[in-house]
């Protein structure tokens, strides 16, 4: 077996034990090796097939659905200055945010898993934005996307639907 190979197993075999996602970071420091290393490791692995899931709080196995039990696609539209405001108000009403995604004209369908339930949350997502000058995907498709937010009733989905709406970030379709 390649030295890639050990990497590779003993990657899924942390994944699987670990009960909170590991980051690439962390796993390139453990290996010795470039966090391009390891992400080039996670894409050979997921064609593979194994339920790898990359989020911005690191990589996670799993191959149940995720997120909270009741579902809802939502459309907003903000810049990047607005994106704390927008996560806190989801997260305030008890519901998850689970991805993010964009519908772009050549590539179709993008989407990041989140999986962000916590201020705590909220506030790493956003010091990572910051520290590795990221851009939302929004800015591929004039700041529209959609989230996909999760919760454990139909009412807290509804209340935070209505303060995103009360705070101008859903999309009026009416348009």
């Amino acid at each position: 077996m390649s030295p890639a190979e050990k990497r590779r197993k003993k990657i899924v075999e942390l994944l699987k034990q670990s009960d909170r996602p590991i980051k690439g970071g962390d796993l390139s420091e453990m290996f010795d090796v470039s966090r391009q290393i390891i992400v080039k490791d996670i894409s050979h692995l997921k064609t593979q097939d194994y339920p790898i899931h990359s989020t911005s709080k690191g990589y996670f196995f799993n191959d149940k659905p995720q997120g909270r039990p009741f579902k809802r696609v939502i459309m907003c539209e903000h810049d990047h200055t607005q994106i704390e405001k927008e996560l806190t108000s989801i997260v305030e009403n008890g519901a998850m945010i689970d991805n993010v995604s964009v519908e772009h004209p050549i590539y179709g369908t993008i989407q990041a898993e989140l999986m962000i339930e916590s201020i705590e949350n909220i506030q790493s997502f956003v010091e990572d934005m910051a520290k590795y000058q990221g851009t939302m995907l929004a800015e591929l498709t004039d700041l529209i996307h959609l989230h996909t937010i999760s919760a454990d009733s139909e009412k807290i989905l509804d209340n935070a639907v209505r303060d995103l709406q009360q705070q101008g970030f859903i999309v009026d379709v009416q348009s």
